[in-house]
């Protein structure tokens, strides 16, 4: 039998990977992301994103992706994670965007977001979406990813409003993994 020769002009048929190029209004784009949050029986605030009143940015939903696993059997049979507009956003424990929060790029300045953790207090909107809580015993491998559908045009927070991510209802042995992406333009 004689060699097989392979030749370098062959086309593959390996993906090639795409990227769109960032809208060039955007001053920056950025994440901020926790991870193992426990929950707990009463309603929580795990998350929210508050853009300042007197800012002079407009913050655009980029996505939010969140996954959830637990540490022993959870009972409950909902317990939703749930994202509702805000008017205001206080109390819990204010990150610090130059440490907390990432920039997509490096060069991006530090956003003007103010994000919260650890129950902040907040005033409801209208609700926006929600998750649902992985229930038995064990890790979800599923991330639910909720994004502006396609063609809807920005979903926006002007100065005074922002998201925040709630359970009415809990259990501790959950755990939360959540990821917030937005632009400021």
């Amino acid at each position: 039998m004689g060699q097989q020769s392979i030749s370098i002009d062959q086309p593959t048929t390996a993906p090639v990977p795409t990227y769109g190029l960032m809208n060039p209004s955007y001053k920056g784009v950025y994440v901020f992301s926790i991870g193992d949050v426990p929950g707990v029986v009463a309603a929580q605030n795990h998350l929210s994103l508050f853009n300042p009143s007197g800012n002079t940015k407009t913050f655009i939903f980029g996505g939010v992706f969140i996954s959830s696993f637990s540490v022993a059997a959870i009972t409950l049979t909902a317990n939703s994670m749930r994202g509702f507009r805000i008017t205001t956003a206080s109390a819990g424990t204010l990150q610090t965007n130059s440490t907390a929060v990432t920039e997509f790029q490096s060069t991006m300045p530090t956003s003007s977001a103010e994000v919260r953790t650890g129950n902040p207090t907040v005033t409801l909107g209208p609700a926006v979406f929600s998750s649902p809580l992985q229930v038995g015993n064990g890790v979800s491998s599923a991330v639910h990813s909720i994004l502006a559908p396609p063609g809807s045009g920005a979903f926006t927070f002007a100065p005074g409003e922002g998201l925040v991510l709630q359970t009415a209802t809990g259990d501790v042995d959950s755990r939360w993994n959540i990821s917030f992406v937005w632009a400021e333009v």
